[in-house]
């Protein structure tokens, strides 16, 4: 079984900025988030491993959810690489020349800088298949697009589209479980130990 949870609230997030491989910080609704997640999972004493993306707002999350637990990181678990649109919102990456290029098929081509999500598709499921045999629980802390990479690849999606793809919030928990050769999603975007307004917000 494979968790997968999504880092909390960036001011980034907030702002609606294309974070990528940056590295802000989670903010104080995110670090509350993580907190809340850590109440949820601290009856549960059967998680084997946690792993997650190393950059800081899922390594934080994942240090604060699961406070009793080592927490090894996997650069594979990483958001895609959005190149040159980082840092800027979608009104100010439309602006830009490489833009409409680029998200006519941001599967299939690579962000200028950057890659594709094809090739975030290609290392989520090789960190997947790479997990040890007897680590019947798995949590992996890390970001949207990964998640919905990782999910599009159990449900057998072959192009998920661009901005229409699986929704997953903040710190919201998805789930795939395996048995024998089968791969099964169990949940997707479960956000119940949230608080109902955040349920309910839709953050960029």
């Amino acid at each position: 079984m494979v968790t997968l949870i999504r880092h909390g609230l960036t001011d980034w997030n907030v702002a609606g900025r294309f974070q990528g491989q940056s590295n802000p910080p989670l903010n104080d609704e995110g670090r509350a988030q993580a907190q809340a997640l850590a109440e949820r999972t601290r009856h549960h004493a059967d998680v084997d491993l946690v792993v997650a993306s190393p950059l800081v707002r899922a390594l934080e999350t994942a240090q604060i959810a699961f406070p009793s637990l080592d927490v090894t990181t996997d650069e594979r678990l990483q958001e895609l690489n959005f190149g040159v649109f980082e840092g800027a919102t979608a009104a100010e990456n439309g602006m830009k020349s490489e833009w409409a290029t680029w998200a006519e098929d941001p599967y299939g081509r690579i962000a200028p800088q950057g890659e594709s999500y094809e090739q975030l598709r290609a290392r989520a499921v090789a960190w997947m298949a790479d997990l040890p045999e007897d680590a019947s629980h798995v949590v992996a802390v890390t970001h949207s697009g990964t998640i919905q990479m990782l999910l599009a690849d159990v449900l057998g999606i072959e192009r998920p589209r661009w901005r229409k793809r699986i929704y997953v919030r903040h710190a919201s928990v998805s789930r795939v479980l395996f048995e024998g050769s089968e791969r099964i999603v169990e949940r997707v975007n479960d956000t119940r130990h949230l608080p109902p307004s955040e349920r309910e917000r839709a953050w960029p």
